[in-house]
């Protein structure tokens, strides 16, 4: 059996032997036994189980649904479960899948976002949504949507029977927009800039609110974000595959 230390652990996946020590205490590996020298004994099986981590991390923007569902997959890999660490894992590509389906929408609407002056025009279908239920289609806390709400980012339309806020299909599109920049990274201060100038119909000046000086770098925001999520979903179609090594070991 193969004895690897934390560096040569770190050697193998480019990352600090700090890391290797930080998934442990997270519980995203097994405890590993200790040498007679009291030093810390990795096998095959955390050389695979960090391998997991190494699918799941290095993503750059944040959804608290595919964060949740990733750490779900390491917890139940650290604990050797791996029959509900590969259910965990086509969990995981689900919700993957369905922020690209979010990205895919958001980045068509933004398209006709820079054709036209007037968003009442862009509205679609849909029934008015609650606080939660934004929160819960982006994958993002209520508190995050108070804060936009705060910095009047959003407006909702109303309340419902019990004083809830509610939200219209334009505002929908409009949160979706949000949403991207916010993943891209964007302020908030930002955002607001360049929300401001395209309610009062200046579109060029929505973009270099942004700081970008071209109208074509705001639509590769949205390109961006869709390679990331599509790179993402890469990585995680790795996962199960991995978990059927796990049971072989």
């Amino acid at each position: 059996m193969n004895i690897y230390t934390p560096t040569e652990l770190a050697k193998m996946y480019h990352i600090h032997p700090n890391t290797i020590r930080l998934y442990e205490r997270l519980g995203y590996i097994s405890t590993p036994e200790r040498a007679t020298n009291n030093y810390r004994a990795f096998t095959e099986l955390h050389v695979l189980q960090i391998r997991i981590c190494r699918c799941i991390f290095g993503y750059p923007f944040t959804n608290k649904n595919i964060r949740n569902a990733g750490n779900e997959i390491m917890w139940a890999s650290a604990k050797q479960e791996w029959n509900i660490g590969r259910q965990n894992a086509e969990r995981y590509i689900q919700i993957i899948e369905q922020e690209i389906e979010i990205a895919r929408k958001t980045t068509s609407i933004l398209n006709r976002w820079v054709n036209t002056v007037n968003p009442q025009k862009l509205s679609t279908d849909i029934n008015y949504l609650s606080r939660k239920e934004v929160a819960d289609y982006f994958g993002i806390t209520i508190e995050a949507v108070r804060n936009w709400e705060r910095n009047r980012l959003i407006l909702s339309v109303g309340e419902g029977e019990k004083g809830e806020r509610l939200y219209s299909s334009t505002d929908l599109n409009r949160i979706s927009i949000i949403y991207m920049l916010i993943q891209a990274g964007f302020s908030i201060a930002a955002i607001q800039r360049s929300l401001a100038m395209y309610e009062n119909g200046h579109t060029n000046e929505m973009i270099s609110a942004l700081n970008n000086p071209k109208h074509e770098e705001l639509v590769s925001v949205g390109d961006q974000w869709l390679h990331e999520l599509v790179r993402l979903e890469k990585a995680a179609q790795a996962i199960p595959s991995i978990f059927d090594e796990l049971t072989t070991l």
